[in-house]
């Protein structure tokens, strides 16, 4: 019994053998968590490679984003990646398509891939999780969620595999430059100065050959942008700080005949328009001339090497255009038009639509538009044959709708970020003219059309005629236009057109029309004799009167059922990631 209690005494008291239960059981705690260590450390490697696969298809997917989902799919494949691409209900794989619901059994399948479209919009003002709307067209970016299993070499006994997701956003950066308006006529030197000067608030007296040598020069925007920043002692601002400040139209002017670039010619032609401006305080904003959306956040005086280009009457008259919007002017342009006794014009400009001026430098989507416009023109002419000896006042009421032209396709061709082709959208603006009288007060109103009501075109002893008429411009069918680069590095000008030229549609204007006549002495000849007399007069009147109209409205670059679409530059950037 004794011995018995020696015996067990030793056995708890010794503690030869502690150290090495404690090391088996240390053993295979510090095994378990290298095998753990093991298992994170490979699914983080996992993570990192299916992240950078993401990365890449993200890239493709952007370059080819009609069919972004193949390009995704293809991508995967070539790169040894077992990844189907999600597509609605269905599976894309490159052994066909399989219901999505069918992943779990598809055998050579370890995971699949997502795409949403949308429009990203680089701007730092925006938080850089709010940059990309999913579902916002035109597209320009992707991004890609990849969901894949995680493959565990020592867990996986006791823990089912766990998924890895990533996800990637790209975007392209293609912008093109181009423009609406008028450009090449049949000038009118008197009646520019008149229309443009009275625009401007000052008196002008340029010649035919000055306003070719203005429509011909091309001012490069980019270092005019920096001629006005620097007119405006502004530094270190943005691009849309500088559209969106406010500014005199004499430092604008200055700014533009202070542009590199131009000819010693023109920018005296232009710094003589802003010297007899002389101390005018009307002031507009740059964003209403143009918009400069894809370079917003850039500061001014950096580029990327984009052409984007105007001739410098376009900006003149845009400028005069600004200035006016929302206002009523008067012009008498007295008897300057040969052919015409005397000629009064009324001329109402509409308010521009927000953020489509008639020049723009941007991506897919963007719109540019004419000024919708109002014109009464009060004109006098001699009567002809047996209405020799009477004047006879012709009342015109003109309204011309903006023309508008959209982007709607660059297609990068490679080789250089400017090889692509550009491709807009145009209509013209849709017009009418009347024979008859405005009333005034709605006249400047854009909300509403005013009534048209008959007028009298001659009030004598010996005769009363009053008129009524009016006529459309047709066949108002969007046109797309193909530029080329060829194209645009030849600086082509494309017209679309509703098939009325003005001259046409002021004769259907007479053809249209009703006359009343009563004559009042017999002498003068039958209804009908004084109705071939009138007709004889106002087609006589045609001519002269689509050179006022021609010339006013090219003043704010506007033709009646026509519009010149010009690109001047494109540039390609390959899609980068931005999320």
């Amino acid at each position: 019994m004794t011995g018995f209690q020696l015996d067990r005494r030793f056995f708890f008291t010794d503690r030869s053998g502690s150290i090495n239960i404690m090391a088996a059981v240390s053993t295979a705690f510090v095994i378990g968590v290298l095998a753990l260590g093991v298992d994170y450390g490979n699914l983080t490697l996992q993570r990192r490679t299916l992240q950078n696969e993401t990365d890449l298809a993200a890239i493709v997917a952007a370059s080819q984003i009609d069919k972004a989902e193949e390009a995704a799919l293809d991508h995967f494949a070539r790169n040894g990646n077992r990844i189907g691409v999600k597509h609605g209900d269905t599976l894309l794989t490159r052994q066909g398509q399989f219901p999505f619901d069918r992943l779990d059994t598809l055998d050579g399948i370890d995971g699949y891939a997502e795409i949403v479209k949308g429009r990203y919009t680089p701007d730092s003002s925006v938080p850089s999780g709010e940059r990309f709307v999913a579902g916002r067209t035109p597209y320009n970016a992707v991004t890609v969620t990849t969901t894949a299993t995680g493959e565990l070499f020592f867990a996986d006994s006791i823990a089912p595999e766990p998924d890895i997701a990533v996800k990637s956003t790209a975007s392209t950066n293609a912008r093109a430059a181009f423009s609406v308006g008028s450009r090449l006529a049949s000038l009118n030197g008197g009646v520019l100065n008149k229309v443009l000067g009275r625009l401007l608030g000052t008196e002008l007296s340029l010649s035919v050959m000055d306003y070719r040598a203005l429509l011909d020069a091309d001012v490069e925007l980019f270092a005019f942008t920096n001629s006005l920043a620097t007119r405006l002692h502004l530094t270190g601002v943005t691009y849309d700080e500088l559209l969106r400040a406010d500014m005199k139209l004499g430092d604008f002017i200055e700014a533009l005949g202070g542009t590199r670039g131009l000819s010693p010619p023109v920018a005296a032609l232009i710094n003589g328009i802003g010297r007899d401006l002389g101390s005018t305080q009307t002031r507009i904003r740059l964003d209403q001339i143009m918009n400069l959306d894809a370079h917003r956040s850039l500061l001014v005086g950096h580029s990327d090497g984009l052409v984007a280009e105007a001739s410098a009457f376009d900006l003149l008259n845009a400028a005069a255009t600004a200035a006016n919007a929302g206002k009523q002017i008067a012009v008498d342009l007295g008897a300057t038009v040969p052919g015409l006794a005397s000629v009064k014009l009324d001329l109402a400009i509409g308010e521009p639509p927000v953020g489509t001026p008639f020049l723009t430098v941007g991506q897919e989507g963007s719109i540019v538009r004419t000024a919708q416009t109002r014109l009464k023109v009060t004109a006098t002419v001699d009567g002809l044959s047996s209405l020799a000896g009477l004047k006879i006042r012709v009342p015109l009421y003109v309204e011309v709708a903006y023309a508008e032209a959209a982007l709607t396709a660059i297609d990068c061709l490679g080789g250089g970020p400017s090889n692509a082709t550009v491709k807009i959208k145009a209509v013209p603006g849709v017009a009418e003219i009347a024979i008859g009288n405005v009333d005034p007060a709605a006249f400047s109103h854009f909300a509403s059309t005013p009534r048209v009501a008959k007028a009298t075109l001659v009030d004598s002893t010996l005769l009363k005629v009053a008129a009524l008429g009016n006529a459309y411009a047709s066949n108002l069918v969007p046109e797309t236009l193909t530029f080329t680069p060829k194209d645009i590095a030849n600086n082509r000008v494309a017209t679309i057109s509703t098939h009325d030229t003005l001259t046409s549609l002021t004769n259907t204007l007479l053809r249209n029309t009703d006359f009343d006549v009563s004559v009042l002495i017999l002498t003068i000849g039958s209804p009908k004799a004084v109705q071939n007399a009138l007709a004889s007069t106002l087609s006589a009147a045609t001519v002269p009167l689509d050179a006022v109209l021609y010339n006013t409205l090219l003043t704010l670059g506007i033709r009646i059922g026509e519009a010149d679409i010009r690109v001047t530059g494109a540039f390609c950037q390959r899609p980068v990631l931005v999320q």
